[in-house]
């Protein structure tokens, strides 16, 4: 089976970190609890990356299970590419924004 890419733009990188520190802040070890959700949906990414839904054009959404956030990625070739952690009680019009 075939592994995708997964890529992430620099403005998702400042997501996630920003997002990682805040729940650390919040409560120690709840911003490791962060990471490993991200890695799972990652390798969920990396083997079926059709598996969520497609939301907007040729962007989906990988939902997070204990947070309240979602990846927007899109696939192109063997490539997922992560545009955002977004949180989702932020306006959705915001969600891509300055990515289209």
């Amino acid at each position: 089976m075939l592994a995708f890419k997964i890529e992430i733009t620099n403005l998702a990188e400042e997501e996630y970190a920003s997002t990682y520190h805040y729940y650390e802040e919040k409560i120690y070890g709840l911003g490791d609890k962060f990471e490993k959700e991200t890695e799972s949906l990652m390798e969920q990414l990396k083997t079926n990356p059709f598996l969520f839904q497609r939301k907007y054009k040729h962007y989906r959404e990988a939902i997070f299970k204990q947070f309240p956030y979602y990846i927007v990625y899109e696939i192109i070739g063997d490539s997922v590419i992560i545009h955002s952690f977004f949180h989702a009680r932020r306006n959705p019009k915001r969600k891509l924004k300055s990515r289209t």
